[in-house]
């Protein structure tokens, strides 16, 4: 049996193709039950009360919603990612593109493949955590204009957020303490979409690309390390440092955080792997 659990306020959702969608799973001769979120927090509890009830517990919506299953700590049933939010960065991560025909052949297929996760002060991710700047980019956006606008509301809260004054931070990895205007700690290869962000570490490694944006001219290096990001350059240009690593990071001084692009807290945390859950793969 298959499960979708479906977020209505995706920027994509079309309940006409989640329609199209359980009629060609059922089409295959496979049982399909939806279950529709109705406020922040039900994906967790939804996965909670049936993990282990379906074979494939499937995702309809973006990236959020992925973020609240995982946390339903899944240890039977395995995830399948179709996509229908904003940026749907796992999708990408998974398929090559947010493609739900992709998606939907590969839920039909049911190859499975160990994906690992991790944690940020008890809360599972599994795309990345950012501390500093883009959590305060998180923390000013508008969720109707993110309705309207999609990715142009993720650019206008940056620019929010680069016009707001921000403060340096304590990072500690590896024997290594700096200073920090941005971190992003990522399980994935992609950020925000398909920029690719490590070249050494994806959700089946069980490892983590630690990137810093170092406390310095707030004004310059900000614009300076997201032109290396963006570009691909952040893997060799100078003033910007990768840490590769399995070990635990702990960050201190109180930053603002999100987690898979939506806003955990302002908090020190301590961020490390976590359990492997089993994930639907082309």
């Amino acid at each position: 049996m298959i499960c979708i659990i479906a977020n209505p306020n995706a920027l994509r959702f079309n309940s006409e193709k989640l329609k199209s969608v359980t009629k060609e799973i059922e089409q295959h001769g496979l049982k399909v039950d939806v279950f529709f979120t109705k406020k922040a927090g039900d994906g967790k509890k939804i996965a909670e009360q049936i993990d282990g009830h379906y074979r494939i517990i499937a995702t309809y919506g973006g990236d959020g919603i992925i973020n609240e299953v995982i946390n339903g700590d899944l240890e039977k049933s395995a995830l399948c990612v179709l996509p229908a939010g904003t940026t749907n960065v796992l999708a990408i991560e998974l398929y090559g593109k947010p493609s739900l025909s992709l998606a939907l052949r590969a839920l039909i297929n049911g190859k499975t493949n160990k994906a690992y996760t991790a944690k940020i002060n008890g809360r599972k991710f599994i795309l990345m955590a950012g501390a500093g700047f883009d959590a305060e980019s998180v923390v000013s956006i508008n969720e109707r204009n993110k309705k309207l606008l999609g990715k142009i509301e993720y650019v206008l809260s940056g620019v929010k957020a680069y016009m707001r004054k921000s403060f340096c931070f304590k990072i500690e990895v590896e024997g290594v303490t700096l200073n920090a205007l941005w971190v992003i700690v990522s399980n994935s290869r992609k950020y925000a979409g398909n920029f690719d962000i490590s070249k050494r570490t994806d959700i089946f490694t069980p490892f983590l690309d630690v990137f810093f944006c170092p406390c310095a001219n707030r004004i310059a290096m900000l614009p300076y390390c997201n032109g290396v990001l963006f570009l691909g350059f952040h893997t060799f240009a100078p003033f910007v440092k990768h840490i590769f690593t399995d070990k635990p990071i702990k960050i201190d001084g109180g930053p603002h955080i999100q987690i898979d692009g939506d806003y955990f807290s302002k908090t020190d945390v301590i961020i490390k792997m976590s359990d492997p859950i089993s994930i639907i793969v082309p």
